[in-house]
């Protein structure tokens, strides 16, 4: 028998382009290709090849002198780790609070693109079966609570644009598939102030979410409860929602929020 392996194989080329953004990153002042493949021990054709991808891709800029540096969106990728990390860590008290109201499960998630990502969960231990979006798991925007509210907020071009590139498929019985179906969630979002998630993802899982707002009055989370529908049903909702809201209101003030 083959021994087994014990790490991934490494891609070579990968490696050297990561290496070669490290290594600009790391100089001082702008340095020249000639220069460059000296300290990295690497061919100047090579190198070029590297940095003309990198410089593609906006990583490393050439000035008119013919050195090379480092572009600054690095900084701007690191940002919005930067931020995204601490939306989590101010949202996560919230989070455990929510999980104690319901005795079910508490999720954060933010926008990825035409995704949700979850960046947080607290489980209930008040119940033997419980439902757990882990973290960094995404999900289409239009089938979870969380996703149509940051839907929502979009003007109705970018809506349209949104509706013809993922085309809205049905993953249950109940997931919207419609353009008017969707602005009679956003309808009701706005009335109520929170949105279900109504079997639309996974038939038996039910959810309810709140939108979390920053400084700036747009919603950059979601604050999601998620359970059997057994279990989540319009009458546990009703017992708890105020209690919710006033939790995601609490939160938004955190990130911020005046309004």
């Amino acid at each position: 028998m083959a021994p087994r392996s014990q790490a991934p194989a490494s891609n070579q080329t990968a490696d050297k382009l990561l290496n070669v953004l490290e290594a600009f990153a790391l100089e001082p002042q702008p340095v020249k290709l000639s220069e460059m493949a000296r300290k990295l021990d690497m061919n100047v054709s090579t190198l070029y090849r590297f940095t003309t991808s990198l410089q593609k891709c906006g990583y490393v800029e050439q000035l008119e002198d013919g050195r090379y540096e480092i572009s600054l969106k690095l900084c701007w990728l690191a940002d919005r780790v930067r931020r995204r990390q601490d939306v989590t860590v101010i949202l996560h008290p919230f989070a455990v609070e929510a999980c104690a109201v319901f005795d079910e499960s508490a999720h954060i998630a933010v926008e990825e693109g035409s995704m949700i990502l979850y960046t947080d969960n607290v489980i209930s231990q008040a119940q033997t079966l419980t439902i757990q979006q882990h973290i960094g798991k995404t999900a289409p925007k239009y089938v979870t609570g969380i996703g149509k509210l940051f839907l929502s907020q979009l003007e109705p071009a970018a809506l349209d644009l949104y509706i013809r590139e993922t085309g809205l498929k049905a993953y249950t019985k109940n997931t919207i598939t419609g353009k008017d179906g969707l602005l009679a969630e956003f309808s009701f979002i706005e009335k109520n102030g929170f949105v279900y998630d109504n079997e639309e993802c996974e038939l038996g899982v039910r959810c309810v979410a709140v939108p979390v707002r920053d400084y700036s009055g747009r919603i950059v989370a979601g604050l999601s409860i998620s359970g059997p529908a057994s279990r989540l049903s319009d009458e546990a909702v009703a017992a708890h929602i105020e209690a919710l809201k006033d939790i995601a209101a609490r939160a938004s003030k955190a990130l911020g929020y005046t309004g």
